[in-house]
């Protein structure tokens, strides 16, 4: 038997959000199954059997019908079931899918905007963090759901500082009880809501994510600042991930921490500092520079790392006399983690090799910067030497 399996994206779950080509496969399928939630709203059109989303793919399998319809929500390329689904029926017939409307763009309709210049994100049963998309994007869209609600993402926006961001709130979007919001994130997260609802933020001040930090747009005031050219490369020799969660340990003014905010403007970045004077600065800069993804953590590690989350990335800039806990702590977390240490003395980068290569750090690396600046003196450009920085730089492995 040549079966067929029909994948239909059911854009808001009413019958008239189906497209007609969607409406026909549904009609003419032996079988058609679905969530509870969009069952009850679709079978106006023909019976539909309700079913777990995790079991739908064994269920249209079993059923051994020749044309089986499975409905999911919004569109079936938009962050949607589809795909699995798909791998799943694909050995057992051919596979069809068709779009709906999803969401994002029913939300963007209703308000008369464009999707064009919109940054998408899911956290929809997903971890994750909405600071950095914010941060560095003009204009995000967020499905929500789970641990999130969208009064609970607005909520954190302004605890980071992008309180007066405008933000609209479209709950059950394309029913009778469609509700939308609009205000800042800061009036929003007041709001009650429930977990059939999106977010969309404008931020007209995002920072660009692709622009290095430098050494002129810290304020640094009285605080060690690494330097510029220190910090590129100890940043690149990390290859940090859109969407790592990254230590600064140690941040001093922050510097080393805005530049991973850019690298990570996805993921999240914990500026790890003792002294009063550096968290102020570290405040004062995230906020200057737009790296609302950059939190400060008051304290000294490893301590101050207990209630972190674990770390993908970490730059070990200072460490108060406490580099082996540190680094131990930091493998016993993940024991994939990649560190890279700045050390001014030659006894710091001998300990810190030592103990690295005792805790199955690999690929160990050693780079010596020595940079040099050129000042105008009257006519003519003179070099500047800044003190020279080692860094070293190691990464886990699958047995520890």
């Amino acid at each position: 038997m040549n079966r067929r399996f029909s994948i239909i994206g059911a854009g808001m779950g009413q019958p008239q959000s189906l497209t007609g080509q969607a409406r026909t496969a549904l009609e003419n399928a032996e079988i058609a199954l679905s969530t509870e939630r969009l069952a009850q709203n679709l079978s106006a059109i023909r019976p539909v059997e309700a079913c777990a989303m995790r079991e739908m793919a064994a269920r249209a399998i079993s059923s051994n019908a020749a044309h089986a319809a499975i409905l999911v929500s919004g569109d079936t390329g938009f962050f949607s079931a589809a795909r699995t689904l798909c791998d799943a029926l694909a050995p057992f017939g051919a596979v069809e899918m068709y779009c709906g409307q999803s969401s994002m763009q029913y939300l963007c309709a209703r308000l008369g905007t464009s999707y064009d210049d919109v940054y998408f994100l899911s956290l929809h049963g997903r971890q994750g963090s909405i600071l950095g998309p914010v941060s560095f994007h003009k204009k995000v869209f967020a499905l929500t759901g789970g641990a999130w609600s969208a009064s609970g993402l607005c909520a954190e926006l302004a605890r980071a500082g992008l309180g007066d961001a405008r933000a609209v709130i479209g709950e059950n979007l394309g029913t009778g009880d469609e509700r939308i919001l609009s205000g800042t994130t800061a009036e929003l997260a007041q709001v009650s809501c429930g977990s059939l609802a999106v977010l969309l933020v404008e931020n007209e001040h995002a920072s660009e994510p692709y622009q290095p930090v430098f050494d002129r747009d810290m304020t640094r005031g009285d605080v060690p600042m690494t330097k510029q050219e220190v910090r590129w490369v100890a940043a690149s020799m990390l290859s940090v991930k859109p969407r790592d969660i990254v230590y600064d340990i140690g941040a001093g003014t922050g510097s080393v921490s805005m530049e991973l905010a850019r690298r990570a403007p996805e993921g999240m970045v914990y500026a790890i500092e003792r002294k009063p004077e550096g968290l102020a600065l570290i405040e004062q800069n995230r906020v200057a520079l737009g790296c609302y993804n950059v939190i400060p953590v008051a304290g000294l590690a490893p301590d101050a790392l207990e209630a972190l989350p674990t770390p993908d990335a970490v730059f070990i800039g200072g460490s108060g006399g406490e580099l082996p806990e540190i680094l131990s702590m930091l493998r016993a977390r993940n024991p994939h983690v990649r560190v890279v240490v700045s050390a001014i003395a030659v006894e710091t980068l001998a300990l810190a090799q030592q103990t690295m290569k005792e805790q199955g750090f690999e690929d160990l690396e050693i780079v010596q910067l020595s940079a040099a600046r050129g000042r105008k003196v009257g006519g003519y450009t003179l070099m500047t030497a800044n003190n020279p920085v080692f860094l070293l730089a190691g990464g886990g492995n699958d047995e520890a």
